[in-house]
Protein backbone atom coordinates (compact mmCIF):
# COMPACT_ATOMS: atom_id res chain seq x y z
CA UNK A 1 0.00 0.00 0.00
CA UNK A 2 2.69 2.70 1.16
CA UNK A 3 4.28 2.00 -2.88
CA UNK A 4 1.25 2.89 -4.43
CA UNK A 5 0.53 6.33 -2.49
CA UNK A 6 4.18 7.03 -2.86
CA UNK A 7 3.45 7.20 -6.69
CA UNK A 8 -0.20 8.57 -6.61
CA UNK A 9 1.89 11.04 -4.66
CA UNK A 10 4.71 11.77 -6.69
CA UNK A 11 2.56 11.50 -9.78
CA UNK A 12 -0.35 13.87 -8.77
CA UNK A 13 1.98 16.27 -7.56
CA UNK A 14 4.17 16.71 -10.40
CA UNK A 15 1.21 17.31 -13.10
CA UNK A 16 -1.32 19.42 -10.62
CA UNK A 17 -1.16 22.21 -8.47
CA UNK A 18 -2.96 19.71 -5.28
CA UNK A 19 -1.56 20.20 -2.12
CA UNK A 20 -1.60 17.21 -0.56
CA UNK A 21 -0.40 17.75 2.24
CA UNK A 22 -4.04 18.88 2.74
CA UNK A 23 -5.57 15.83 0.73
CA UNK A 24 -4.43 13.40 2.12
CA UNK A 25 -5.29 13.85 5.49
CA UNK A 26 -8.73 14.86 4.56
CA UNK A 27 -9.10 11.87 2.47
CA UNK A 28 -7.49 9.71 5.59
CA UNK A 29 -10.06 11.01 7.84
CA UNK A 30 -13.12 9.90 5.75
CA UNK A 31 -11.78 6.67 4.95
CA UNK A 32 -11.46 6.21 8.47
CA UNK A 33 -14.90 7.62 10.02
CA UNK A 34 -16.70 5.74 7.00
CA UNK A 35 -14.82 2.18 7.66
CA UNK A 36 -15.42 2.81 11.19
CA UNK A 37 -19.21 3.21 10.73
CA UNK A 38 -19.22 0.42 8.48
CA UNK A 39 -17.64 -1.71 10.86
CA UNK A 40 -19.46 -0.63 13.86
CA UNK A 41 -23.02 -1.33 12.09
CA UNK A 42 -21.77 -4.27 10.74
CA UNK A 43 -20.84 -5.59 14.93
CA UNK A 44 -24.11 -4.32 16.21
CA UNK A 45 -25.95 -6.32 13.51
CA UNK A 46 -24.41 -9.88 14.17
CA UNK A 47 -23.81 -8.99 17.92
CA UNK A 48 -27.70 -8.00 18.64
CA UNK A 49 -29.08 -10.78 16.54
CA UNK A 50 -29.18 -14.08 18.86
CA UNK A 51 -29.73 -16.04 15.84
CA UNK A 52 -26.68 -14.97 14.49
CA UNK A 53 -24.17 -14.98 17.32
CA UNK A 54 -23.56 -18.75 16.80
CA UNK A 55 -23.24 -18.87 13.61
CA UNK A 56 -19.59 -19.95 12.22
CA UNK A 57 -20.08 -17.77 9.10
CA UNK A 58 -20.77 -14.90 11.82
CA UNK A 59 -17.91 -14.90 13.51
CA UNK A 60 -15.66 -15.28 10.83
CA UNK A 61 -16.77 -11.98 9.51
CA UNK A 62 -16.71 -10.50 12.78
CA UNK A 63 -12.78 -11.45 12.70
CA UNK A 64 -12.83 -10.00 9.44
CA UNK A 65 -14.52 -7.01 10.53
CA UNK A 66 -12.03 -6.86 13.52
CA UNK A 67 -9.04 -7.31 11.25
CA UNK A 68 -10.19 -4.80 8.48
CA UNK A 69 -10.70 -1.95 11.37
CA UNK A 70 -6.76 -3.19 12.16
CA UNK A 71 -5.87 -2.03 8.68
CA UNK A 72 -8.35 1.38 9.00
CA UNK A 73 -5.97 2.66 11.89
CA UNK A 74 -3.12 1.79 9.67
CA UNK A 75 -4.21 4.12 6.94
CA UNK A 76 -3.34 7.64 8.67
CA UNK A 77 0.48 6.64 9.25
CA UNK A 78 0.72 5.69 5.61
CA UNK A 79 -0.78 8.80 4.29
CA UNK A 80 1.20 10.78 6.62
CA UNK A 81 4.26 9.48 5.28
CA UNK A 82 3.28 9.78 1.56
CA UNK A 83 2.67 13.38 2.09
CA UNK A 84 5.75 14.11 4.26
CA UNK A 85 7.89 11.95 1.48
CA UNK A 86 9.96 11.06 4.54
CA UNK A 87 9.34 8.78 7.40
CA UNK A 88 9.17 11.49 10.34
CA UNK A 89 7.04 9.00 12.66
CA UNK A 90 10.02 7.57 14.02
CA UNK A 91 11.26 3.80 14.68
CA UNK A 92 8.58 2.59 17.30
CA UNK A 93 5.42 3.47 15.23
CA UNK A 94 7.39 2.14 11.55
CA UNK A 95 8.14 -1.79 13.22
CA UNK A 96 4.36 -1.40 15.20
CA UNK A 97 2.74 -0.20 11.35
CA UNK A 98 4.68 -3.09 9.81
CA UNK A 99 3.65 -5.81 12.53
CA UNK A 100 0.16 -4.70 12.64
CA UNK A 101 0.19 -4.83 8.12
CA UNK A 102 0.98 -7.89 8.68
CA UNK A 103 -1.39 -8.76 11.58
CA UNK A 104 -4.32 -7.85 9.72
CA UNK A 105 -3.38 -9.60 6.09
CA UNK A 106 -2.57 -12.46 8.05
CA UNK A 107 -6.19 -12.71 9.76
CA UNK A 108 -8.04 -11.29 6.37
CA UNK A 109 -6.21 -14.02 4.60
CA UNK A 110 -7.51 -17.05 7.14
CA UNK A 111 -10.68 -15.67 7.56
CA UNK A 112 -11.63 -15.15 3.63
CA UNK A 113 -10.19 -18.98 3.32
CA UNK A 114 -12.24 -20.23 6.08
CA UNK A 115 -15.56 -18.38 4.99
CA UNK A 116 -14.54 -19.53 1.22
CA UNK A 117 -14.64 -23.48 2.92
CA UNK A 118 -17.43 -22.85 4.75
CA UNK A 119 -19.55 -21.75 1.78
CA UNK A 120 -18.43 -24.32 -0.56
CA UNK A 121 -19.51 -26.84 2.35
CA UNK A 122 -23.07 -25.33 2.73
CA UNK A 123 -23.49 -25.41 -1.17
CA UNK A 124 -21.74 -29.05 -1.85
CA UNK A 125 -22.82 -31.37 1.38
CA UNK A 126 -23.62 -34.53 -0.21
CA UNK A 127 -20.46 -34.92 -1.96
CA UNK A 128 -19.30 -38.51 -2.51
CA UNK A 129 -16.39 -40.09 -1.60
CA UNK A 130 -14.52 -41.33 -4.87
CA UNK A 131 -15.54 -43.95 -6.80
CA UNK A 132 -13.77 -47.96 -6.19
CA UNK A 133 -12.73 -49.88 -9.36
CA UNK A 134 -15.21 -52.11 -8.46
CA UNK A 135 -18.36 -49.32 -8.81
CA UNK A 136 -16.75 -48.26 -12.18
Amino acid sequence: MPAIVNLLFNVVSTNTTISFRKVLPMVSLVSLLVGFGGHLLLWLVLVRNPRTRSKPSSVLLLNLSLADLGALLTLPCVLLGASFQNWELGGATCVLLGFMTSVTVGVEIFSLAALSVLRYRIVAPGTRPPASLTQM
